[in-house]
């Protein structure tokens, strides 16, 4: 193997491939940098592709017969948004309340909710088995893929990039793509962004749920290998700015939750005594009898946790240097309107787009700054949905747009009232630390012994006040440590001191015990240990830098699922 090469695209994402795909046909030397033993192994994310975006820029038009070949899971023909409530007793009856939101709906036609997002070509997609495919046509066309080799740091020639260190061997070329998700660690390399901040991403939970193919037919009303999208909001997330997703695969349901990482870093660590770990917030949506019964005697395969661009926020408005370019989620190319998300087909057209810009600067042996400007000149319509992301963000990523709309709705407007039984709660007492290893108990740990992606400053983060490292790791590489115990969460904390002061008095027993909680916290240490690490990048967005560095994992680390 060359140790030069036209371009160096690092990660074998969406936009990675899509940019390999591309520069192949035009007959370039390109090399993928893929961390996982291969391409998607890293990546837990996945729900709607949308196969078609702008003209010459989707993945039909990259790949027009892809739906005959790619591990498509169903073919989604129905995209529902959904308000729901919790359950409420009265006279001895249970009941929740439902609202669709349609078309007609006050919400669509202000453009608060948008359900128009149909392209006629949208799938259902698991990354797992979606990526190594995508890896698999640049290899066809002719790229290379070196896996298990994560690209550590940029190599620059005075002001210009030049080539990558991997954790192997440093290797050049002509442009460095960097696509390798929202936990780059090259991009602040570039000072084209600063350490992403809560403010800055969305935060991600979700469930894979393993269901024969007839059953799922049956419970989604559904035909043909087609498939459904849900989306809901409401009482279920506790006051936490975000949503819930459901999405019908071959014979697998996946149902998580994305919210606003900053809104629940204020639930968690104010209102600990409702809100242990993120995990909390999606098992009470899938308690809701609704959703309940869509999983029901389903087995849970895969457990997992990802951040998430907010694209209003971090979309780079200079997306290059000289010889650098960023694509996907690490240039932020994600937009969300209220629960609906929309990544994939960006970062595809993001991919394609980086392709584009090396040819033409290539023909003009120019690889400064000064011939990557035609990469944002293609990138305007992309900018232009995420402006109108702004927009929409401004007015429903707010705690007010979250509780008091499906208030009003539920007060004033029409909806569906369905009496239900309360499904049985086998989960809601355990504390996080049971919680986290029966969701990682299924799950396989690579470890290398002799290295750490994550770096903690002890000092600093057992004198920050909040710790709020603690009680957002979605896993348990964090836990709270002091002479009462070892807890994954302030809410088992509290609920520890909470029995504590029970047995000793019978008044203001819930306010002494937050109080003694949030004593405790400033007085505890933080325990670290990566073991079970699934690499969603919070801890490298919360707190200062200097407190905990975030670095992507060598290969061999960390977690192996073995779905997929």
């Amino acid at each position: 193997m060359t140790d030069k090469f036209d371009v160096i695209i690092v990660g074998a994402g969406p936009a990675g491939c899509s940019s390999a795909i591309h520069l192949s046909r035009l007959g370039y030397d390109v090399l993928m940098l893929e961390k996982g033993k291969v391409a998607g192994q890293k990546n837990v994310t996945g729900g709607v592709l949308f196969g078609k975006y702008l003209d010459k820029y989707g993945l039909i038009n990259l790949i027009p017969n892809f739906e005959e070949e790619a591990p498509i899971e169903r073919k989604i023909t129905e995209h529902e948004v959904h308000i729901l409530s919790n359950v409420k007793t009265e006279n001895n009856i249970n009941s929740y309340k439902i609202k669709s939101i349609t078309d007609n709906s006050l919400l669509s036609k202000l453009g608060f909710i948008n359900t128009k997002i149909s392209t006629g070509v949208d799938y259902t997609v698991l990354r797992s088995k979606f990526d190594r495919w995508f890896s698999m046509k640049a290899i066809e066309e002719g790229a290379l893929l070196n896996t298990e080799n994560t690209v550590e740091n940029l190599i620059f020639s005075g002001n210009n990039v030049v080539g990558v260190q991997t954790t192997n061997e440093q290797l050049y070329a002509d442009l460095v793509i960097d696509s390798s998700g929202v936990t780059s660690n090259l991009i602040e390399q570039t000072g084209l962004r600063d350490k992403l901040e809560p403010m800055d991403t969305y935060h991600g939970v979700k469930h894979v749920y393993e269901l024969d193919k007839e059953t799922i037919d049956k419970r989604f009303k559904l035909k043909n290998n087609y498939g459904k999208s849900l989306v809901y909001f409401g009482e279920f997330m506790h006051g936490v700015n975000g949503g819930a997703f459901i999405y019908t695969n071959n014979t697998t349901i996946s149902i998580g939750i994305v919210f606003s990482l900053d809104s629940l870093m204020n639930k968690m660590t104010n209102n600990f005594d409702l809100i242990g770990k993120p995990v909390d917030i999606l098992e009470n949506f899938e308690r809701q009898p609704r959703i309940n019964e869509y999983i029901k005697d389903a087995t849970l395969v895969e457990y997992s946790a990802h951040n998430i661009p907010k694209g209003h926020k971090v979309m780079l408005n200079q997306p290059y240097i000289n010889g650098y370019m960023a694509t996907g989620d690490c240039l932020g190319a994600f937009v969300k309107i209220g629960p609906l998300i929309d990544g994939m087909r960006r970062a595809i057209a993001t991919g394609i787009m980086a392709g584009e810009t090396f040819d033409y600067a290539r023909k003009n042996k120019d690889y400064s700054i000064n011939s990557l400007s035609k990469y944002k000149e293609l990138l305007q319509p992309i900018y232009s949905d995420i402006n109108k992301s702004r927009f929409d963000s401004r007015l429903l990523e707010n705690e007010l747009a979250y509780t008091l709309t499906p208030k009003i709705l539920f007060n004033f407007g029409s909806y569906d009232k369905i009496k239900c039984n309360i499904p049985k709660d086998n989960i809601s007492n355990q504390n996080s630390i049971t919680k986290i290893q029966n969701k990682t108990g299924i799950l396989d740990y690579e470890e290398d012994p002799d290295y750490s992606h994550i770096k903690l400053n002890q000092k600093n983060c057992d004198s920050a006040e909040d710790k709020s490292w603690v009680p957002l790791c979605p896993v348990n590489c964090y836990t709270l440590v002091n002479n009462k115990g070892i807890f994954a969460s302030f809410k088992d904390l509290y609920q520890y001191n909470l029995k504590l002061i029970a047995a000793k008095q019978t008044t203001n027993v819930e306010n002494d015990a937050k109080q003694l909680t949030l004593e405790d916290i400033k007085k505890s240490k933080v325990s670290f240990d990566h073991v079970a690490c699934v690499s969603c990048g919070t801890c490298g967005v919360i707190g200062p830098k200097s407190s905990i560095i975030f670095n992507h994992e060598r290969s061999g680390h960390g977690v192996k699922f073995k779905y997929g």
